[in-house]
């Protein structure tokens, strides 16, 4: 009788009022301490506080501190040091209109009042719109971080912006499809390399500025809102869309039509907000000129479209903004329509022109007012030698930093937008105990944010200071959001900031601006933060210091060309010229796969000139042991970057990489969100697409080192390795290294190519460097005989057919002696659900084929000298293959014979064959990656030459490569792994697999599976022959039996799914032997063609239906006569709903039953979409969205578990 080492108890809310629906089950291990089952149950509970503060507490509302306390409860209710509270304060609401008149005419000053009389979360309801709003860091984090209960929308005051910014990207929701794709396109546009070619018409817009400025007399008073607006709209105009709105030319030149529809509209918005809604659609004026303002906007935008498309510069993607949206487009061949084009230009030209230029003329105030600070800024634009008649280089603007700092003080007492809203997706506790219901706005308020006194000291002074190093780090980086954060931050942050520092050197060089009126406000009648009634005085500068210090590596000034906005790569500074900063490659592999990867990135690395340069496993990375990241953090080329490639199994970490996802895991939750600041990285994903996990470990990988302050310098890359994944990293790295390479000011070439596939034309890896061993070596001949890629440990006992005759089709019951392996665990060699990973051999006759092909002889014996494989692939047999091996021995159990050449392995054939045969080295040169007009002929190649045997056949030439070129060339194989489908109780030293075997014909050719071939080959009992290398692999918890033998299980499978539910059934039948009498219900769904072909392991099923252990079988059959209702799978899963749902939500205290799919993608979605009809039909969801969320929910929980493929 299997013994459970867990606790099950039921967790409340204390609050909670609802009970049956709000409850969870918290199962207590064995050896659980108090502050795991604290954070396990604010795990389960959505409490998103430090679990330092939660209490646990019985019925009678004593607190449980002692762990044996807590066992012995049913139920526990948990609260909060602060409790926990269901209403969140704010001033009472009138019918109706709410807090309408507690928050007008300023909501910005209202909210100041309402945070000091209430506290950091304040329910503040206008017109029936209701918002939680906070000034709270640890509060505002947790609202801007899409997450599970946080996210953005299109709802609050955003909607009255649509009607003039549409679908852009600060009007749309973060699942609009709009908002992803224009955000995943456009953010290039705005990445350092693109921005350091807007520096030319960055400056020379300033110049014609300060000529227009320079016809003011000193003793003018001038509004300089007005002329920052002009300057920056212009800016945004000319380098954004090619398009002047000639707002420079003169001292009155009358405004432009589109800056007066566009203020109206803003202004209009913000009105509206307050307003009831039937008001915008009376016939009154103002709503008319609100149509005629959007109007003519999209009209002036529609245009300009227009006529770049008809243009020779249409298809351009280079000439600007306007030019990358009409031509970007993302991997699946998407771009922007021209509607959502124009909604973007209106949202750059609105955040692109009027918040930089609220910030420029907010700054110039402070420094009228603050002589002491303009004269540090005054020394600091002296020293780096900026004027205002040359333009000045993005390298000067760089070395702004007390300019820079005086900009995010700016940005802190002024933040031109003062509220950023977001919304609740699932119900949570904040900080302070306070409850948020799902479906709630909130928001966090900038300007009360930025000047909380409990973050910042005499918020409301001017002090640059406050942005030091030492003193920005004592701070939550969640305290100024000028910005935003995260994937909805201001993607043109840093346009914006250097745009800012270059216009206010160049003014401040050769003007003083002096206020003498009273203190500046804001307009509160504004969306932005806009200064009212700032009037200067604009004098020729006199005061300007000589400098007191050379700032080095100065530039000569940048000439003037039209800008790009995606520049071609520099071509004019070689690799060596510059100090360049570390670089660490670091990959979690599974396969090899991602250390060929990294391994490639980093060999390129050096010839690129990084002479810093690192590779290691993501478990071996030197911050690991640190805790920190401990580098440098404020000189650009002083930043490490780090480079991860990895893979991910079933959603988690790759072995060699479990280390580095428990750091990033532990260092997450404890909120070290400036862990690794100063470090950029980047990271690129391998997996298959074929499982339901594809890329969830580096996407966390990804999203955690954001979140712990490292700055993402490369957007994530991915392959599909069941696809063309050379082609997809080839394309990720072309566009990495250009923006790697432009970011430092290096240059390419064809021998030191962006592309990997394309690096090999003088590369050393090109052949391996071997030694043929004479037969006189008696002792390195036998080694050789025995090198067999690991030791043959494993053998087949029974090989039988589990289809009938007539089916078609093979499914092998193949049974495994497996007694030398290691066991995964002590007392068992393995659990039900876990897998056996096989390493196949390939077939004699195939072996035989390629040697005679390409000239090898079987028994000869070499062996591969070491030292010399730098640069060599991890994937390939040279870098595999240790010690003396036969050719034979190599062919057979090392080298991949069966799969599609890959691009690698034609690029070095092209290399190798250049003098031998120079058209066969075209051919294959020209497949590596697409041709100068995006043409690729790859795919449709390796539908003609499948395997290597076909590419040999098809090209005899090959026979010219030499042994070592072919070790370097070809790939070995990989292992497969099948689930297991016996129990290690019913056969201890035995795996049983259910073997599909593969048998692809095209032409009348047959292309058997590798291991599927393999395994049906092998012959029970005879030692030689039936004797193969395997290993046990752990499912690490993702699909295993419930500890609990009393909890039900619902197996739902098709084809060779069944397999691991063998296991569970004779699992179960064996708890029932050795007497336990409580087992759980077994309910078996399973899916096949036909009952007398292809129903495998039938009989072994009906048997344990009839002995009690499976309690309910059901089989549908897809091709039976006549055809049933219930065809498939997820059809007999729907006729039977009444009686599986109360397995899964039952009422009467037992155990919940843990549902359990195997089988194919397809069948698997099938089977989802059936749950969350029940989910709906049964009362549990109101509707799909829901019912989403409810089977989530039993996916977080490990109530639904899928080992899906396909």
């Amino acid at each position: 009788m299997v013994q459970s080492d867990n606790t099950s108890i039921n967790i409340f809310l204390k609050e909670n009022i609802d009970i049956e629906k709000e409850g969870r089950i918290l199962q207590i291990k064995d050896g659980a301490s108090i502050e795991t089952i604290r954070s396990l149950a604010a795990e389960k509970l959505h409490i998103l506080c430090p679990s330092t503060n939660i209490i646990l507490q019985d019925k009678d509302g004593n607190t449980l501190k002692e762990i044996d306390q807590i066992c012995k409860q049913s139920v526990i209710y948990v609260d909060l040091k602060e409790t926990i509270k269901t209403v969140i304060p704010g001033p009472t609401k009138l019918p109706y209109v709410g807090n309408l008149y507690d928050m007008l005419p300023d909501q910005a000053a209202n909210f100041i009042r309402c945070f000091k009389t209430y506290g950091p979360l304040v329910d503040i309801t206008i017109l029936g719109i209701k918002t939680i709003s906070t000034c709270d860091p640890n509060i505002a984090e947790l609202f801007v971080k899409e997450s599970e209960y946080f996210t953005k929308t299109a709802l609050d005051r955003l909607i009255e912006f649509k009607p003039f910014a549409g679908q852009g990207l600060f009007t749309t929701g973060t699942t609009d499809p709009d908002w992803k794709i224009a955000h995943k396109l456009l953010i290039p546009a705005f990445s350092p390399r693109a921005i350091k070619v807007y520096q030319t018409e960055m400056g020379k817009i300033a110049k014609e500025t300060i000529k227009v400025l320079e016809q003011y007399s000193s003793d003018e008073k001038v509004e300089i809102l007005h002329w920052t607006t002009n300057l920056t709209f212009e800016t945004i105009g000319r380098i954004g869309f090619g398009y002047k709105f000639n707002l420079l030319n003169d001292r009155d030149v009358p405004a432009h039509p589109f800056i007066d529809a566009m203020g109206y509209c803003l202004k209009t918005a913000v009105q509206r907000f307050t307003q009831v809604s039937f008001v915008k659609r009376l016939p009154l004026e103002k709503n008319r000129r609100f149509d005629r303002s959007v109007k003519l906007m999209h009209t002036i935008v529609d245009e300009v479209i227009q006529e770049r498309k008809k243009s020779d510069d249409a298809t351009n993607i280079e000439k600007d903004l306007l030019g990358f949206m009409l031509n970007a487009r993302d991997e699946e061949d998407e771009g922007l329509t021209d509607e959502n084009i124009r909604d973007q230009v209106v949202t750059f030209l609105i955040a692109g022109h009027d918040t930089t230029a609220n910030t420029l003329a907010w700054l110039i105030y402070e420094l009228s007012q603050h002589p002491d600070i303009e004269a540090k800024v005054l020394q600091e634009i002296s020293n780096v030698g900026i004027n205002h008649t040359d333009l000045p280089t993005t390298e000067q603007v760089s070395q702004l930093k007390y300019l820079h700092m005086c900009l995010k003080e700016t940005l802190r007492l002024h933040p031109p937008v003062r509220t950023l809203g977001k919304y609740c997706k699932k119900d949570c506790v904040v900080p302070g105990g306070y409850l948020i219901k799902k479906g709630t706005n909130v928001a966090v308020q900038l300007n009360v944010l930025h000047t909380n006194p409990e973050v910042y000291l005499d918020p409301w002074r001017f002090d640059p200071s406050r942005w030091e190093p030492e003193e920005e780090q004592k701070r939550s980086r969640f305290s100024w959001m000028p910005f935003s954060t995260g994937a909805r931050g201001c993607i043109g942050m840093a346009f914006a900031l250097q745009e800012a520092k270059t216009v206010l050197a160049m003014f401040l060089h050769r003007f003083k601006f002096t206020y003498d009126g009273p203190p500046v406000t804001y307009d509160a009648n504004k969306s932005l933060t806009k200064p009212v009634d700032f009037f200067v005085s604009i004098e020729t500068r006199t005061d300007f210091p000589e400098p007191t210090e050379v700032v080095k590596a100065l530039e000569p000034k940048i000439s003037i060309t039209s800008p790009k906005a995606v520049p071609e790569l520099p071509k004019d500074i070689k690799m060596g010229d510059v100090d360049l900063p570390p670089v660490t490659f670091l990959y979690g592999s599974q396969t090899g796969i991602s250390q060929d990867y990294a391994s490639t990135l980093s060999n390129q690395a050096r010839k690129f000139g990084f002479k810093n340069v690192k590779l290691t496993t993501m478990d071996k990375w030197e911050v690991l042991n640190s805790g920190t990241y401990e580098g440098p953090k404020d000189s650009k080329n002083g930043h490490e970057l780090v480079v991860i490639c990895t893979s991910t199994y079933n959603g988690l970490p790759p072995d060699n990489a479990e280390i580095f996802n428990k750091f990033i895991e532990k260092a997450n939750e404890s909120g070290n969100e400036k862990l690794l600041d100063g470090l950029q990285y980047t990271v690129f994903g391998v997996g298959n697409k074929n499982w339901r996990t594809y890329q969830h470990f580096p996407i966390k990988v990804d999203n955690l080192l954001d979140d712990l302050g490292a700055e993402r310098f490369f957007s994530l890359g991915e392959c599909n390795v069941d696809g063309d994944m050379d082609a997809d990293f080839n394309e990720w790295s072309a566009h990495f290294w250009s923006e790697l390479l432009s970011y430092h000011g290096l240059s390419a070439s064809q021998e030191s190519s962006v592309v990997p596939s394309a690096g090999t034309k003088s590369d050393s890896s090109l052949s391996a460097t071997v030694t043929f061993i004479s037969p006189d070596d008696s002792e390195k001949w036998n080694t050789a005989l025995t090198n067999c890629n690991g030791d043959h440990n494993s053998m087949v006992v029974k090989n039988s057919e589990l289809q009938n005759e007539g089916s078609g089709r093979s499914t092998r019951d193949i049974r495994i002696d497996i007694s030398y392996l290691d066991p995964l665990e002590t007392g068992s060699m393995y659990q039900p659900g876990d897998h056996l990973e096989i390493l196949p051999e390939n077939e004699s006759n195939a072996v035989e084929t390629i040697a005679l092909g390409f000239g090898m002889v079987l028994d000869s014996v070499f062996d591969i000298d070491q030292e010399k494989l730098d640069g060599m692939s991890p994937r390939s047999l040279a870098a595999t293959i240790k010690g003396p091996c036969t050719v034979l021995n190599a062919l057979t159990y090392y080298a991949d014979l069966l799969s599609p050449p890959s691009r690698r392995m034609l690029g070095c054939f092209s290399q190798q064959l250049q003098k031998v045969s120079p058209e066969t080295a075209k051919t294959f040169e020209e497949l590596v990656m697409p041709d100068s007009h995006g043409k690729d002929q790859y795919p449709e190649f390796i539908k003609k030459y499948r395997t290597l045997i076909d590419l040999q056949t098809g090209f005899p030439q090959v026979k010219q490569i030499e042994l070592g070129q072919f070790l370097a060339a070809v790939g070995v194989m990989q292992p497969r792994r099948y689930s297991i489908a016996s129990s290690p109780r019913m056969f201890p030293n035995e795996a049983h697999l259910a073997v599909g075997v593969v048998d692809d014909v095209v032409d009348g050719h047959h292309y058997p599976g590798l291991a599927s071939s393999f395994l049906a080959r092998q012959v029970a009992g005879l030692s030689e022959k039936a004797s193969f290398r395997a290993r046990l692999k752990s499912s690490k918890g993702i699909f295993e039996m419930p500890q609990d033998s009393k909890t039900p299980i619902i197996m739902i499978s098709a084809g060779t799914g069944i397999s691991p539910f063998r296991g569970f059934i004779q699992e179960r039948a064996y708890q029932r032997q050795q007497g336990d009498n409580s087992v759980g219900e077994c309910v078996v769904f399973f899916g096949c063609r036909h009952p007398d072909q292809d129903r495998i392991y039938g009989e072994e099923f009906d048997q344990y239906a009839k002995e009690g252990v499976i309690s309910s079988l059901n089989v549908a059959y897809s091709r039976q006569t006549p055809t049933s209702a219930r065809k498939y799978v997820q059809h007999q899963v729907l006729a039977n709903a009444s009686k599986i749902w109360p397995l899964i939500m039952p009422k009467d205290g037992k155990p919940p039953a843990v549902v359990y799919i195997c089988g194919s993608g397809a069948m698997s979605r099938d089977v989802r979409a059936t749950f969350h009809s029940m989910a709906i039909s049964f009362g549990q969801a109101q509707n799909q969205e829901e019912a989403q969320d409810f089977l989530k929910s039993l996916m977080d929980s490990k109530q639904y578990c899928e080992d899906v493929w396909g």
